[in-house]
């Protein structure tokens, strides 16, 4: 499919997204695929096959020898232009390619605590071998791990990663025939840090990933740092989080690169920022986050907001129940709109993310 093909059909996806989708005759649905393991072109993988070992059949950890292979022609940094969909969502997005030679939308999201994540189609379309998990609940989605032999990033090939599934995926319909399917693969934070850093150059529309080299920036009075911490459960998986002053307040939040919006945080937290926050009018709402699903909230925007050094414009906010499943491990997420018109890199030498001051003509 041509890119320009692409570019109207996430349109159509993300304005759907936008609006809930409940006006007629497009609506926008999530389609479950539970009879994976059935199809005939569709293989199983046994707990100990080549080159993982899953330990114990309920459980989701997964030893693997995976690896990261370069190209060689850029050394080992290599820059790579943002997908077509980033002009819509804003999240951090670039093309990537399966060994099948398909290429999709491939999210960096360090709101994505596992490795790798893809939905029922890459497993069809690729023929993926699949692992099926039992789950203790009453799940109706079919999950499991598969074996993604290579995806491709630019000069950077990830071979042999974990890689887990959902059987589901969303999708826009009008008049009941899909229009838009929703094909982004998730690249987690467990895979992203290992990269020395990561630059997401929100005025070039690129990103760049170092293998080797520590991010050296040309003058670092041009930069704000903020240290981050990475913490990790018991099942493996991973959480990055940063410390920034919003709104003069030094606050710790999960840092989510998959999110193209602005604050999403608890009703605990809003208490202690509405203080300082005037002329802000929520309204109740619900936001979709991908394999989470709607989630009901209320959201704003602020006419400005201090964030760090930089005062954001209409800057986004979503409010959370306590016990909402977004904010499960923090008090809130931060996402990338709040970096939109700048430069940020992860830097996971130093713990430290650094965001470019803008010059002021």
């Amino acid at each position: 499919m041509q890119r320009s093909n692409q570019s109207v059909i996430l349109l159509g996806l993300f304005l759907c997204l936008q609006a809930g989708c409940s006006v007629y005759p497009i609506r926008m649905v999530v389609v479950n695929d539970n009879d994976l393991e059935g199809k005939a072109d569709i293989s199983l993988t046994a707990p100990n096959d080549e080159p993982y070992s899953i330990e114990g059949a309920n459980n989701k950890n997964w030893d693997y020898r995976g690896q990261i292979n370069r190209g060689t022609q850029q050394g080992n940094r290599g820059r790579v232009k943002y997908h077509s969909s980033y002009s819509l969502s804003r999240w951090m997005v670039v093309e990537g390619r399966m060994s099948s030679g398909r290429k999709y939308p491939v999210i960096l999201d360090t709101g994505a605590s596992l490795a790798l994540f893809v939905n029922d189609i890459h497993i069809l379309e690729n023929k993926l071998s699949i692992y099926p998990l039992k789950t203790n609940n009453d799940e109706s989605v079919s999950l499991g791990m598969c074996r993604l032999p290579e995806l491709s990033i630019g000069e950077v090939t990830l071979v042999n990663w974990p890689c887990f599934y959902r059987g589901q995926h969303a999708e826009v319909q009008m008049f009941g025939l899909p229009i838009a399917r929703d094909k982004a693969v998730i690249m987690g934070l467990v895979a992203l840090r290992e990269f020395k850093y990561i630059v997401f150059d929100n005025v070039k529309r690129e990103a760049e990933f170092s293998l080797e080299k520590v991010f050296e920036p040309r003058n670092s009075d041009l930069w704000t740092q903020y240290s981050f911490v990475i913490e990790e459960d018991l099942g493996g998986n991973a959480f990055l989080f940063v410390k920034i002053p919003i709104a003069g307040e030094e606050i710790e939040l999960q840092l989510d690169t998959g999110s193209g919006r602005g604050l999403a945080i608890t009703e605990e937290l809003w208490k202690r920022m509405r203080k300082k926050i005037r002329d802000v009018k929520l309204r109740k709402g619900r936001d979709l986050y991908p394999y989470i699903g709607w989630l009901a909230c209320r959201r704003g925007v602020i006419t400005e907001l201090k964030v760090g050094d930089r005062t954001i414009k209409n800057a986004k906010i979503s409010i959370f129940p306590n016990d909402s499943p977004l904010v499960e491990q923090c008090d809130g997420l931060l996402g990338m709109q709040f970096f939109q018109d700048t430069t940020m890199v992860l830097d996971f030498e130093r713990n430290l993310m650094w965001v470019k001051i803008l010059r002021r003509s």
